[in-house]
This record gives structure tokens, C-alpha cells and sequence, in this order.
């Protein structure tokens, strides 16, 4: 369980990974939200702290690894763990220098998984600011 409780954005072009993905978090008594691109969350953009993004490397448009460019210019910092089915040297150089807080390989060992978004909120709430 973690308190308080957080909130896990999962952006991913696959229903049903976005709907594995909830149901993991929401049984570790986290909230989750789920979003089909990196646009769709954007043009919502919620905010709650503390939380984090877990978010698919490829997708149609925006890819995850724009992301974190994207919340910057929108004044956030939300850590992001990535996911994906093409697991290459090069792609976890690209998450390495994105500031990524995960990087797994699907399908994901959940209690992986949870433990990165245990971390990543961690270093949320331990004084390390989501807007700025």
C-alpha cells in the first residue's frame, strides 16, 4: 500500500496493457488512469501528487520518449517509468538520457514494476518537486 495514496498515469496504445497495467496498480491501492496516446494525457494533463507515468516507448505520434521534453514545457516534473516490447541497447540509452525512473520489457514482472513506481514516488515525496 502506499501512502499517501498515489496516482500512476499509464499512457500505452494497447487496451489491454493499459487495462493490466490499472488493474497491478490499482491492487497495490494505488489510483491509476489510463491514457491510448502521449496527446490524449497531454491534452488533459492531470496533476496529482504524488504520482508517476508509466508509459509505452512506441506508439502512433507523440512516443514516450518525448514525453518528458513535453512535461517540462509544461512546467511538470512527474517521473517516468517506460515499458516496451522492443528492448534494444539503443532504446535504453534513449531512456537512460531521458531521466527515466524504469525501463522494463513486456511483459512486465509486476512486482517490478510496482517496486519502480514504490521508487519513483519515493523520490517524489522526499522533496524532489512535481511542478515547478
Amino acid at each position: 500500500m502506499f501512502h499517501p495514496p498515489a496516482t500512476v498515469y499509464i499512457i500505452d496504445d494497447e487496451e489491454i496493457v493499459r487495462t493490466a497495467l490499472q488493474r497491478v496498480c490499482q491492487s497495490a491501492g494505488l489510483c491509476a488512469e489510463t491514457f491510448a496516446s502521449v496527446e490524449a494525457y497531454l491534452k488533459e494533463m492531470p496533476f496529482a501528487a504524488p504520482s508517476c507515468i508509466i508509459s509505452d516507448v512506441r506508439m502512433p505520434g507523440v512516443s514516450g520518449f518525448e514525453l518528458p521534453g513535453e512535461l517540462a514545457r509544461a512546467g511538470q516534473r512527474i517521473p517516468v517509468i517506460y515499458i516496451t516490447a522492443n528492448d534494444t541497447p539503443v532504446s535504453r540509452q534513449r531512456a537512460h538520457d531521458v531521466g527515466a525512473s524504469g525501463f522494463f520489457r513486456k511483459p512486465v514482472d509486476d512486482q517490478a514494476l510496482l517496486d519502480a513506481i514504490g521508487w519513483a514516488i519515493g523520490q517524489t515525496t522526499a522533496g524532489q518537486p512535481h511542478a515547478t
